[in-house]
């Protein structure tokens, strides 16, 4: 009896393809849960092994169903990260755009829509890119005019040498070194050992009840919801007709809106977050109602990936400084528009 376990496309591809696809959906998940687009890589490494596209989608969809809702648990636990009325007047409202983009899916012209996202997120690269270039130029500047100032003042006399040297500080201390012990009485006091059990060391990695300061959230106003939730309709339809994430299209239309303000990176990654997750549940019931069934074998190959990925994205997002959550953007961003572009161009 032949079971459907083994009647799958993982079954018939070889070792490379396999390796192609592994590398492409674990890398996609880690930047899915670190900057929040990533799909974009997923898709294209699944049609060049010969899945076609509507099984493809499906499979993914499901397959990171699990990832998704658990991101969203580590990073609601950080107060201000997720804006949770702002994600949701964008949500839910995608979620009833996805389901308009699957009836026009076949009458819609997704060239000219490719070309959008594409210009989008070349914008909002190009953007955060002169963004870090003046800030760079500032600092450099800063840093030029504190070392010539440094040098127009008089120098050190070989006393204060002495006393600012490790050698004075121990003179200063004493034959006897008490200070130098008590500093590392001290040193011994503050550095807490580092978690035992596997239980915290997951805990101390993922359960963080840290938050984002204040003035670094995003307090959404009655007009921003009415603006987001447009935007979230024509966001859900557009991911669908492009064949795009929402998170792909969204962050690049934020960083357009909002980039000006004092909004956390990491606050804009959160809401896509949830718009993802909104955007994967319709896009899962929308295709099974249309009879499109995902391959088990494919879903079972890129779930794992898809935990461990979108698990090691969540806590570089965690961690990660505002400098490199915006260049990691930037460089995600300019590929994407290169590669959308290019697709519409030649599609």
């Amino acid at each position: 009896v032949r079971t459907m376990s083994f009647d799958t496309l993982v079954t018939g591809m070889g070792p490379g393809e396999l390796v192609l696809v592994i590398l492409a959906c674990g890398i996609g998940a880690l930047l899915i849960g670190a900057v929040g687009i990533g799909g974009v890589v997923i898709l294209p490494a699944l049609l060049v092994v010969g899945v076609q596209p509507a099984v493809g989608i499906c499979s993914i969809y499901i397959a990171f169903m699990p990832a998704a809702c658990a991101k969203l648990l580590v990073l609601g636990r950080i107060r201000g990260l997720i804006p949770w009325r702002a994600a949701l007047s964008c949500g839910l409202t995608a979620a009833i755009g996805a389901a308009i983009g699957g009836v026009l899916v076949e009458s819609s012209p997704r060239r000219a829509l490719t070309y959008l996202v594409g210009v989008f997120a070349a914008l909002a690269g190009t953007r955060d890119a002169w963004e870090l270039y003046s800030r760079k130029m500032k600092q450099r500047g800063e840093r030029q005019a504190e070392d010539g100032r440094h040098i127009e003042e008089p120098g050190d006399s070989p006393t204060n040498e002495i006393a600012s040297s490790p050698r004075g500080d121990d003179a200063k201390r004493g034959a006897d070194g008490t200070a130098g012990v008590e500093e590392a009485v001290v040193k011994l006091e503050i550095s807490a050992p580092p978690p035992g059990t596997f239980r915290e060391r997951v805990a101390a990695a993922y359960m963080s009840t840290d938050s984002i300061p204040e003035d670094l959230r995003w307090n959404v106003t009655e007009r921003e919801m009415a603006i987001l939730a447009a935007m979230g309709l024509l966001i859900g339809c557009a991911s669908v007709l492009t064949g795009t994430g929402g998170p792909l299209i969204l962050i690049p239309v934020l960083l357009t809106w909002k980039g000006d303000e004092r909004i956390s990176r990491k606050v804009i990654v959160g809401c896509s977050s949830v718009l993802a997750a909104c955007l994967v549940t319709a896009a899962v019931i929308s295709m099974s109602a249309t009879g499109v069934r995902p391959d088990v074998g494919l879903t079972l190959l890129i779930a794992p990936c898809a935990i461990v990925g979108m698990a090691t994205g969540a806590r570089i997002l965690q961690v990660a400084s505002r400098e490199f959550l915006q260049a990691a953007m930037t460089t995600l961003l300019l590929a994407v528009a290169a590669l959308t572009i290019s697709k519409a161009a030649t599609g």
